[in-house]
């Protein structure tokens, strides 16, 4: 399978930066990929493996956000514009396009009060993000969390239960709450439910309808946007008339 906007980066990308990818839609439960046989032949080429990347992340992208409409029948943009709709993300179109849209879903999974932080955190999370620092164990998904967490520093996130009111929303299921609670309470998070057990239902009950995507969809976009990012810089490193590619010749 192939897709304009999503293959041409996994074509480009070093062998182990698509490894990190394959190995991330291989986890259990719905990610699964290592068990399509054109994975595992050793005979395959890199057009084949990326072909079957690209269709499982558009498999996973029509059963996570709110297309659903069945395996390979959206489109990589589609997918993302999607995304972007279920987290309350911004859809209008971005001046540079693609690369635009994928930068509103990197700066929310880096953190979803991204806009309230203060400039120097901001750069600081696009720096690490841009040189591929928190790739350094592969691919994450958004961690139940995320909603209630804010970077105090970088490296440093705390918190802030008072937030879950703002990610409630009247699309869910009552079994949603009781699934989010017992996770919530396997986590040792009981102190936290006793405090603010209202908003913090509340932002569970959001995150578990979005779950899919915070899982598989968002990560591999996030990841794609780094690849695309790192891709198109060494491509314009290398093209004639560039210093560094005037700095390289003899």
């Amino acid at each position: 399978m192939v897709d304009e906007h999503l293959t041409p980066v996994l074509m480009a990308c070093s062998e182990a930066e698509l490894a990190v990818l394959i190995e991330f839609l291989g986890r259990p439960p719905s990610g699964l990929l290592w068990f399509d046989r054109r994975l595992r032949d050793p005979r395959s080429t890199r057009a084949v493996r990326v072909a079957a990347v690209v269709e499982r992340i558009l498999w996973l992208g029509a059963h996570s956000v709110l297309g659903r409409t069945g395996p390979g029948k959206q489109a990589y943009l589609q997918i993302v514009c999607e995304a972007l709709a279920e987290l309350s993300l911004s859809e209008e179109p971005a001046e540079d396009g693609l690369v635009g849209l994928e930068l509103r879903l990197v700066r929310y999974a880096l953190d979803s009060n991204f806009e309230a932080l203060p400039a120097e955190t901001q750069q600081a999370l696009l720096g690490r993000f841009r040189a591929g620092d928190i790739y350094a164990e592969g691919v994450r998904d958004i961690g139940l969390l995320h909603d209630f967490l804010t970077h105090t520093q970088p490296e440093r996130k705390a918190l802030l239960p008072g937030r879950a009111a703002h990610v409630a929303t009247d699309k869910l299921r009552e079994q949603a709450v009781v699934q989010a609670r017992h996770r919530l309470l396997q986590a040792g998070l009981k102190l936290v439910l006793r405090r603010a057990a209202g908003p913090v239902y509340q932002a569970v009950r959001a995150w578990e309808w979005a779950g899919p995507a915070f899982r598989y969809t968002v990560p591999v976009i996030v990841y794609v946007a780094y690849l695309r990012g790192h891709v198109d810089g060494e491509a314009a490193a290398a093209a004639p008339g560039s210093e560094s590619h005037e700095q390289a010749r003899p």
